[in-house]
């Protein structure tokens, strides 16, 4: 059990405990900058990906063996631009949001739980993009390279690289479990404090 679900589970005890403490009320203001933190890591993340993304098709299109494989390249890193266009300004969208809103730990909570989920599903489109353009230049790219795992230049343009993405699609598949769980318990409280 990581850290993270330890202090769910504390805080999820504090609100079940009926009436609030101004001790429990503390220790979730306490534990807000962490949760704002947490959502400067989903933003970093975000731009780390796509110009990670971008930089790997522009280095690879820079041997594209033919202009169908250019092509794809191009369309891919215009798809990345433009799902993360789509993020930033669904990201400002909710920080007006939030300014309205008051500082509520729940609340906060529930954005943070949300965000994450949508970056999951930011990493997933982003990754299948760059898939849709990697393995037709690794299969073009195979019929000139060696692609035998022993070989450096093989290592680095196809092996490590999948096992990157692979690593990515699962990060991202934990993120989106996680954050749906607490998003559906911080939903579940809600409800039972508004039928009490």
């Amino acid at each position: 059990m990581t850290k993270q679900d330890t202090d769910w589970e504390s805080l999820q005890q504090e609100w079940q405990q009926v009436g609030s403490s101004p001790a429990a009320v503390m220790t979730a203001f306490e534990r807000l900058p962490r949760a704002r933190r947490s959502l400067l890591f989903t933003r970093v993340a975000e731009t780390v990906i796509v110009v990670s993304s971008l930089f790997f098709v522009l280095m690879a299109l820079r041997h594209a063996a033919n202009p169908l494989v250019a092509t794809l390249g191009v369309m891919v890193s215009v798809g990345n631009v433009v799902a993360w266009g789509q993020r930033v300004v669904l990201r400002r969208r909710e920080r007006k949001s939030e300014s309205a809103a008051s500082a509520d730990y729940l609340a906060a909570i529930r954005r943070l739980r949300v965000r994450q989920v949508r970056l999951a599903e930011f990493v997933w489109v982003v990754l299948t993009m760059e898939l849709a353009f990697f393995i037709p230049w690794w299969v073009i790219g195979s019929r000139v390279h060696s692609r035998r795992i022993t070989d450096v230049g093989s290592l680095l343009t196809m092996w490590l690289p999948i096992v990157v993405m692979l690593a990515l699609y699962v990060w991202a598949f934990r993120l989106r479990a996680r954050a749906t769980g607490d998003t559906r318990a911080i939903e579940r409280l809600e409800a039972n404090e508004d039928g009490m």
